[in-house]
């Protein structure tokens, strides 16, 4: 390893160097774990400053994250995934900042983002729309019954079972109904920007993340349907280090 950067409250930021890298490769690939580029080292030619360390305190928050879950005895450490990435059908790809599995916890899969109130909260709901989208496509490979079914109205994916959609060869079931849970983190910000970020999830991310009407004629049915809804957890990093 070798110390990048030492940030304001003192904590490094390690990065694996390029032996530790081949090494690492080593002993997590056959375990299906796949790791992050090698971050070389590169300076800047007139001031001799090291490039690209701009990612050094969300990277922080990332790994402490992951870290303050395990310590919390939620998780292997062989469980998280970093960068993790989710291929739209319009060749986007969005990254989960982490994924940790921990069916040992009865937490089979969790996707997490981690923001340090760098990002625009509405950005925050794209994301959330974006997993909502990637929960609701299919395999390439899925039977022409189903492809012609799932053509056939915008809302016909509804009524095509998760075990027929491209999520469910990636990840197990989560456990509950609907899809993957998401979890926002927040770090190094204040509660009111919280609850305003958090406020905004609800509203203009109502549809990704709220429950529905069973589709039934049965008007006295009061339960509500989350079977195409995204499970959001919110809490900040400073909640997970106090309990």
């Amino acid at each position: 390893m070798r110390i990048e950067t030492v940030q304001d409250d003192h904590r490094q930021v390690w990065v694996l160097t390029a032996r530790g890298h081949r090494e690492a490769r080593q002993l997590l690939e056959p375990y299906g774990i796949r790791i992050s580029a090698l971050r070389k080292e590169e300076y800047h030619p007139v001031t001799g400053a090291l490039l690209g360390t701009g990612y050094d305190d969300h990277a922080a928050a990332v790994t402490s994250t992951a870290a303050e879950l395990h310590r919390a005895g939620i998780g292997h450490r062989l469980g998280f995934q970093t960068e993790v990435a989710h291929r739209l059908g319009n060749g986007y790809v969005q990254r989960a900042d982490l994924v940790m599995r921990a069916p040992a916890d009865g937490i089979p899969v969790m996707l997490l983002e981690i923001d340090r109130r760098t990002e625009d909260a509405h950005e925050l709901v794209h994301k959330l729309r974006r997993y909502w989208e990637w929960g609701r496509l299919l395999p390439p490979d899925v039977d022409e019954n189903t492809a012609r079914l799932a053509r056939s109205r915008t809302d016909a994916i509804e009524h095509i079972s998760h075990d027929k959609r491209l999520w469910r060869r990636v990840y197990p079931p989560a456990g509950r109904e609907g899809l993957p849970p998401l979890a926002f983190v927040f770090a190094d910000t204040t509660a009111a920007k919280v609850a305003n970020t958090v406020a905004v999830l609800e509203s203009a991310g109502r549809r990704y993340w709220a429950p529905r009407r069973y589709d039934t004629y049965h008007r006295g049915i009061t339960a509500r349907d989350y079977g195409q809804a995204v499970p959001v957890l919110v809490t900040t990093l400073e909640q997970l280090k106090k309990h």
